[in-house]
């Protein structure tokens, strides 16, 4: 029979650990960012003391707290093996990406890792035999579950390049041959070429998709010294065809509201592989995080 208040002294932790391990969480990543050991043990002193406390209040969950000595020893090992336990999601949620767990399960999972490894330092070899195993299992499928990722998709492309907005649009005009992308200062600059090479340069648009500075969604024309300049916001963003004087305003218009988003074999052909994406590898990352830090 196991005595109630081994599980009430796992699911306390749990719950307590993760509201501060929350709150505190940026100073612990601040840490990593800069590598610097000392900022992840003054980031880590909160969650210590909570898990103190929570022996404290109920010592009668693991031999590990039945005293103030030990408890000492058994907040310090559940505080330093759960930041192992968050490292490591970390690292499993980085290779996993473009796939990211729900917002929801963001506080769960932080306290998680404490809880695990206060139910191995529990009463009861039954809790203990079963947070083993249930921490074996969470490992296994770490490892495994990055390697079910595309290698290479329009998510993480996207991602990766940055287009304005966090979304490639793009427009393909009939006589003209796929335009090249350039993405820059926040803009995304598109260039296009004439099937026909008898047209005049200055009658064909650059496109520009940058943030919106206009509030409809219609068109609006201006000139701009010797070009015109057509405007339709979409969304966030909006994109700006520019012409010559000399060149057909109304085409430039009809091309403005012909923009959308690109279709995934677009944006393959536009945007390079994003870095990284193809190296899946869990271990590695979660050895270096440490590695960097000491």
């Amino acid at each position: 029979m196991i005595d109630y208040r081994v599980p009430l002294q796992i699911a306390v932790l749990w719950i307590a650990v993760g509201v501060t391990a929350t709150a505190v969480g940026w100073l612990v990543l601040f840490g990593f960012l800069v590598e610097s050991a000392g900022l992840v043990g003054v980031g880590m002193l909160g969650p210590f003391v909570v898990v103190y406390l929570v022996g404290t209040l109920i010592p009668a969950g693991s031999p590990w707290t039945a005293t103030p000595l030990r408890r000492v020893g058994w907040a310090a090992l559940v505080t330093v093996l759960g930041l192992v336990g968050i490292v490591f999601h970390h690292a499993v949620v980085e290779a996993s990406t473009p796939a990211e767990p729900p917002t929801w399960l963001v506080l769960p999972a932080v306290g998680i890792p404490f809880a695990l490894v206060a139910a191995m330092l529990a009463h009861g070899l039954v809790v203990r035999l079963a947070a083993v195993a249930v921490t074996v299992a969470a490992v296994a499928f770490g490892l495994w579950f990055p390697t079910t990722m595309p290698a290479d998709d329009t998510a993480s492309r996207i991602r990766n390049a940055g287009p304005p907005g966090g979304v490639l649009l793009v427009a393909t005009p009939e006589g003209y041959h796929h335009p090249s992308l350039r993405i820059e200062d926040d803009r995304a600059i598109y260039r296009f070429t004439p099937v026909d090479p008898a047209v005049r340069p200055g009658a064909v648009p650059r496109l520009v998709v940058r943030p919106a500075t206009v509030e409809g969604t219609e068109p609006v024309h201006r000139v701009d010294g010797a070009e015109h300049v057509v405007v339709r916001r979409i969304g966030d963003v909006e994109a700006v065809a520019v012409v010559s004087d000399a060149a057909d305003v109304a085409v430039a218009r009809e091309w403005v509201r012909s923009v959308r988003p690109a279709t995934d074999e677009e944006v393959e052909l536009l945007l390079p592989a994003a870095p990284g994406r193809r190296d899946r590898d869990v271990l590695r990352p979660f050895a270096d995080a440490w590695a960097r830090l000491f």
